[in-house]
C-alpha cells in the first residue's frame, strides 16, 4: 500500500501529476459534478444546480483516493491549463471512457439516488 501512496502522489522532477492519473481524477470530478446537480434534497431543490455540500465531500473523496492533495491538484490543473496541447490530448482520450461509463448507467436513476462510486 505504501508503494502505491509514494508512487501515485510522487510527481517527480515535473510540476504536474502524469496524464494517466490526472485523467482518473478529471474523469471521476466531472461524474461529482454531474451528480451533484442531480441529487436533490430539502436545501437544494433548484433543476440544474450543484449540490455544493455534496459537491465538496466528492472532491474530498476523489482527492484522498488519489492521495494527493488540493494544491497538487491544483497545480496540476494550472500546469495542464497553461498547455493546452496536453490538455486536449487527455480530454479527447477521456471520451470513450466516459462514453463507456454512460452507456452503463440505468435509463432512470432509482429513488434516493445511486451511491456516488464511480471507478471501475
Amino acid at each position: 500500500m505504501s508503494a502505491c501512496v509514494s508512487s501515485c502522489n510522487n510527481k517527480g522532477d515535473s510540476d504536474h501529476l502524469p496524464p494517466k492519473e490526472m485523467q482518473k481524477i478529471l474523469l471521476d470530478i466531472s461524474v461529482a459534478e454531474s451528480y451533484s446537480a442531480v441529487v436533490k434534497d430539502s436545501l437544494h431543490k433548484q433543476q440544474g444546480a450543484k449540490n455544493m455540500d455534496s459537491l465538496a465531500v466528492y472532491y474530498k473523496d476523489i482527492l484522498a483516493h488519489y492521495h494527493i492533495t488540493e494544491e497538487e491538484f491544483a497545480e496540476s490543473l494550472d500546469w495542464y491549463k497553461s498547455n493546452p496541447g496536453d490538455l486536449d490530448s487527455m480530454y479527447t482520450a477521456l471520451i470513450p471512457i466516459a462514453n463507456k461509463w454512460q452507456s452503463a448507467l440505468p435509463v432512470t436513476l432509482p429513488k434516493g439516488g445511486p451511491t456516488l462510486n464511480v471507478r471501475p
